[in-house]
């Protein structure tokens, strides 16, 4: 798979989160994906939940006045692996998984 072809996936899985990806289940966002481009083996499913759940994450961040720091420390993930969560460099541990579902669905 090439850079830009994962990347053109990531910026996909940005627009649905931001727009009709917060009415949307996890699912049905990965099955849109996925309809939308024949490799499905592009972005891994932990990485599709993992870049909505940042999605959520930041807005949360947003809303409650919260610090990079702070977040970070909240998730116990450094922020360098936030970063790379967020922009899908990364695929996340399962631990991290835990972290970002316990952490959207405690607001």
């Amino acid at each position: 798979m090439s850079f830009e072809d994962k990347d053109f996936i990531i910026r996909q899985i940005k627009q649905l989160a931001e727009g009709i990806g917060q009415f949307l289940s996890l699912q049905s966002v990965k099955e849109l994906i996925h309809y939308d481009n024949a490799e499905k083996g592009l972005v891994s499913d932990e990485e599709i939940e993992a870049i909505l759940l940042m999605h959520k994450v930041r807005k949360v961040q947003q809303d409650q006045n919260l610090t990079d720091k702070a977040i970070s420390e909240k998730l116990e993930i450094s922020q360098s692996d936030l970063t790379e969560l967020e922009n899908g460099e990364k695929v996340p541990a399962s631990n991290e998984l835990v972290s970002l579902r316990k952490f959207v669905n405690s607001f």
